[in-house]
């Protein structure tokens, strides 16, 4: 599905585009709050795919044709059978200043939705956990698997090593210990364990501040040690 709509030139200054991994496209969003709704469907294990700026809606208001925009649809993985979500994101602030606009946009759009087979959804700012948030946007960074001269197998081996030694988990700096021969190695090794805990070869606590930059306060565990 194509979207059916550009970001306008104008709002440039809070938007933008960024690469998604789970469409394999650049992804165009109009706010800031869209960009991080964004990042959280790239790592909802729920959602199959998401498209921008998917459908026009059309309406009538006061004897106008008024043309209706929603931000995302939202597509489930098969086996879950759930229907897909078309979504509006906006901030609260937005919705209490533009009540009626948006009131009249909610309804068509919910009409439209429930023609087509379609769950309508409306995302705020209102319960975003800002410490998730800062996380995933780190971890998003390390979505591409680091090349290393073909030794990223290696480094991964040892990691996946010292993890089932450890019955509680590891600290990074405790993981960097067991895995690097000296502090230029860790250099080389970090990216890996980000790279494994964004394919979720790994786990760690998303709502947990990562602090610092070991990220003393994270504990990773083998992957097959959770529940």
């Amino acid at each position: 599905m194509a979207l059916v709509r550009k970001i306008p030139i104008q709002t440039r200054s809070v938007a933008g585009y960024f690469y998604s991994v789970k469409n394999k496209r650049n992804i165009d969003f109009e706010s800031q709050l869209e960009k991080k709704f964004y990042l959280m469907f790239e790592f909802d294990d729920e959602i199959e795919s998401y498209q921008e700026q998917p459908v026009k809606v059309e309406t009538l208001l006061n004897g106008r044709k008024i043309t209706y925009i929603p931000d995302c649809l939202i597509y489930f993985k098969p086996e879950l059978n759930k229907k897909p979500f078309l979504v509006e994101i906006k901030y609260l602030k937005e919705i209490k200043e533009k009540k009626e606009k948006i009131a009249n946009k909610v309804k068509a759009v919910s009409k439209y939705s429930k023609e087509n087979g379609y769950f309508f959804k409306i995302f705020t700012d209102k319960k975003l956990n800002e410490t998730y948030i800062d996380n995933i946007k780190f971890l998003y960074r390390y979505s591409e698997k680091p090349k290393l001269n073909g030794r990223y197998g290696e480094y991964e081996n040892r990691i996946y090593s010292a993890l089932c030694g450890s019955e509680n988990g590891l600290t990074v700096n405790g993981l960097l210990n067991m895995t690097a021969l000296n502090n230029l190695e860790k250099m080389t090794v970090l990216p890996v364990i980000w790279h494994m805990a964004f394919k979720k070869k790994l786990y760690l606590n998303l709502y947990e501040p990562l602090q610092g930059w070991l990220r003393p306060r994270i504990i990773l565990l083998y992957r097959e040690y959770i529940i």
